[in-house]
């Protein structure tokens, strides 16, 4: 007999629950503080205070100290995937796993295509290209005098280079990573491998970080280029509770007779620098 999927349709805080696991693979957001809900755009203030702390004595002096409020705009834009899937290898596949929760199982054929499309986007991407949202904007942001592309020979003195242009009030910082890809990565561990008072081959496991900065390994990175910030300081929005997020799936048997699964899904994602002068960008 042949197994019937049920259809089924969420919306909002239901279907978070699949989109959020799905949006979460992106590895950049592991560095990155996330707002689930930001419906269209949320204004991100941060607060800098100077000569706030005095001696005590009974007057009131309130130009004695500075307080200031930075203030950057994060924009949300929606997306969406509209798929059809064989209903045959899915099926197949989900038995064989045995899982309970078919659109959960469904949504891991999706999770890999959202994820790539908002960690390249983070990094690279432009509103005007389908599928993508603005990237991080380098306006503002300190510029780091690191140059030449990336090789084993010049990754050390780059990385260098661009932890000595970081502003010192975010030097420091537990939350402070340097953002780079992969290949970048490898040149890096390439080069201290290299080194024979650095016996990287034989430590086990490894947290990666230069000189006490940890890095951050983003594969949407583009290859020339590195960043360096905090966590706190890169803010992406999402709307996972409300019905622009958005969880379908259709068995079309009965429909058209066809012997496929139609898939879709909907979501919302943008990015933001809260203070872009204690961001450094190489690139």
């Amino acid at each position: 007999m042949a197994l019937t999927i049920t259809s089924s349709s969420y919306k909002g805080t239901h279907a978070s629950l699949y989109v959020s696991a799905a949006l979460k693979t992106a590895a950049s957001l592991e560095y990155m503080t996330i707002r689930e809900n930001v419906n269209h755009k949320e204004v991100i203030n941060k607060v800098a205070g100077a000569d706030l702390v005095k001696d005590q004595d009974c007057a009131f002096t309130e130009n004695s100290a500075t307080l200031t409020l930075t203030e950057q705009v994060l924009f949300v834009e929606p997306f969406q995937i509209n798929i059809d899937l064989c209903k045959t290898t899915m099926l197949a596949d989900w038995s064989y796993h045995q899982q309970d929760d078919f659109v959960a199982y469904a949504m891991t054929y999706l999770a890999d295509s959202i994820a790539d499309s908002v960690e390249n986007s983070i990094w690279q991407g432009s509103t005007g290209t389908s599928g993508q949202f603005d990237a991080l904007s380098t306006s503002g942001m300190t510029s780091s005098s690191a140059s030449g592309a990336f090789t084993a020979a010049n990754i050390i003195a780059n990385l260098g280079t661009l932890v000595s242009d970081i502003p010192t009030s975010v030097y420091g910082k537990e939350d402070l990573y340097i953002y780079m890809n992969k290949r970048t990565y490898r040149l890096y561990i390439q080069a201290i491998s290299a080194l024979s008072a650095f016996p990287f081959n034989h430590m086990g496991e490894y947290t990666p970080e230069f000189e006490g900065v940890k890095i951050a390994v983003c594969a949407g990175v583009a290859n020339t280029h590195m960043w360096a910030g905090t966590k706190t300081n890169a803010f992406f929005g999402t709307s996972l509770n409300s019905d622009l997020t958005a969880v379908k799936v259709l068995d079309m048997e009965n429909l058209d007779g066809s012997n496929n699964v139609r898939m879709v899904a909907s979501w919302t994602a943008g990015v933001q620098v809260g203070v872009p002068s204690d961001f450094t960008h190489h690139g």
